[in-house]
């Protein structure tokens, strides 16, 4: 079978959020961080294609999530790369789209892993860009019946080259929680800036590989 030929690639827009979200919960549900959140392996997709909707919805005004589409307008890969300035979200959205929902889904010691996860990354994303303003790849997935061809790869560097020619002085970085993708990554230009074991209260350790272009 030929490799499948994107048509477009553009910035994601309300209706991509259903897809992106499912496409993202089924390419998270074995990632460590994201077991560590919800560890009900019965419940987690459906949980997390919640938690990504809401977090696709919020990154919408910014721009930042963006699609490569087919011929047939279907997603088959997205990328989100958070801009050196931030995305810039209110506390009253953040309640209202974030928090609240999530703490009713999932409860109050689903809320404080979400917490200690947000500080712990938080702390991650800074050393590696040595706290510099910097561009961040925030979600990345490949619709999983395409992957292995090259799309995402393809969609990672126009992002990152449009990047560059809006703020080519701001590193990139990212982190990831599997050796393969480390390979992955430096083939895109990225290097580890730090490798480390997280510990997260009453769950098993994890490695994280923090890497920046």
């Amino acid at each position: 079978m030929a490799p499948a030929a994107p048509s477009a690639i553009r910035p994601c827009r309300s209706e991509d959020v259903d897809s992106l979200a499912r496409m993202l919960a089924r390419a998270f549900d074995t990632d460590a961080a994201y077991r560590y959140l919800m560890p009900d392996a019965q419940t987690r997709e459906a949980g997390l294609e919640r938690f990504f909707a809401a977090n696709l919805r919020i990154h919408l005004p910014a721009r930042c999530t963006h699609v490569m589409l087919d011929e047939n307008d279907q997603v088959m890969a997205t990328v989100t790369l958070r801009p050196p300035q931030g995305v810039a979200v209110s506390a009253l959205t953040m309640l209202r789209r974030g928090l609240v929902p999530f703490a009713l889904a999932h409860g109050r010691s689903a809320v404080k892993r979400l917490f200690w996860l947000k500080h712990t990354y938080d702390a991650l994303e800074a050393e590696a860009s040595r706290r510099r303003p910097h561009w961040h790849v925030h979600m990345m997935a490949v619709r999983p019946d395409l992957q292995g061809q090259g799309l995402g790869s393809s969609l990672l560097r126009h992002v990152l080259d449009a990047a560059a020619r809006i703020d080519a002085t701001a590193p990139t970085v990212l982190t990831t929680h599997l050796e393969t993708n480390v390979t992955y990554y430096r083939r895109a230009g990225f290097e580890v800036s730090d490798e480390r074991t997280l510990c997260p209260p009453d769950a098993e350790a994890y490695t994280v590989w923090s890497m920046r272009s």
